[in-house]
């Protein structure tokens, strides 16, 4: 599947473009209606009328948006790939990269278990597999898009890699997770949940010897280690002094990429709990502060 990584003003399938918030918001809800029609009876048997009925709005308002619902479809491709591109480019931030290797393959499986649990990523992935005729704003090559990213993704994390041995990784990665991934979107819920853990199973156990922790840490880890057995601390305390340690200096906002699901007022706490031990110098105010390593620690 390819797209441009650029806008499509000559591909784009909406018959005006909305340029208010109410037509924009209409036009979201439409595709939000039109990606569950679809993803729930297929695009062959999707109808326009179900789709506006869904989307709780009249069939002529859809047809001052979208001719038929081909273009409608093509609107959707479009959504999946700025969606994917998203991802990427979340993945490709140092806070992910320098994650312990286990909690970085789960963050990137779960990225893409996330995407597919939406019902445009669903439609527009399988369809591509049994009627690629009607795609418009993508195409086959976008794997080999994909195939790019995995091998950059790699790189970043173990830059020893040669672009031999990243971009060999990276074809076996993508196309064993695609063929994986469609498995997972056919199935029910509960047996995608087990796919999507084997997926990263599969991907922790094929990529550790190329990438993994013992074959990138560098030479400050084992004193890091040490730091946080003396200073007793939490698991994301431990992080963020290393990723201090890796880039000069870390934000509140470095931290809030690094662990999403856990509350800002957490993660400050672990910043000041760190300051507070010295092991993490604040610089700047409270709205631009950032924290450094205190470097005196590495000469011990």
């Amino acid at each position: 599947m390819k797209s441009d990584n650029q806008t499509y003003p000559d591909r784009h399938p909406l018959r005006r473009q909305p340029q208010q918030k109410r037509s924009q918001e209409r036009v979201e809800k439409i595709l939000d209606a039109a990606a569950i029609v679809f993803d729930e009876v297929g695009f062959e048997a999707a109808t326009t009328h179900a789709i506006a009925s869904r989307a709780d709005t009249a069939v002529g308002s859809l047809y001052q948006f979208f001719p038929d619902k081909l273009a409608i479809f093509n609107a959707l491709e479009l959504r999946h790939v700025e969606r994917v591109y998203i991802i990427w480019d979340r993945l490709l931030r140092p806070e992910i990269v320098q994650l312990p290797f286990p909690d970085f393959i789960h963050i990137t499986t779960t990225q893409f278990q996330q995407l597919f649990e939406q019902p445009t990523s669903r439609i527009v992935f399988s369809q591509f597999f049994t009627s690629p005729t009607i795609f418009k704003n993508i195409d086959a090559s976008f794997t080999q898009e994909a195939i790019q990213f995995m091998a950059k993704l790699l790189k970043a994390r173990n830059q020893a890699l040669t672009d031999k041995r990243s971009q060999i990784l990276a074809e076996v990665c993508v196309h064993a997770i695609n063929t994986l991934i469609l498995l997972a979107i056919r199935s029910s819920e509960s047996h995608q949940q087990e796919i999507f853990q084997e997926i990263e199973a599969l991907m922790r156990a094929y990529l550790e010897a190329d990438i993994g922790d013992n074959t990138i840490n560098n030479n400050s880890s084992d004193l890091l280690e040490k730091l946080g057995a003396v200073y007793q601390l939490n698991y994301r305390q431990s992080l963020i002094l290393k990723y201090a340690s890796n880039n000069q200096e870390i934000t509140i906002k470095n931290c809030e990429v690094m662990f999403p699901d856990v509350s800002r007022r957490t993660l400050q706490r672990d910043l000041k709990a760190l300051s507070k031990q010295k092991l993490l110098l604040p610089q700047g105010n409270t709205d631009l502060r950032c924290y450094c390593l205190n470097s005196e620690l590495l000469n011990l």
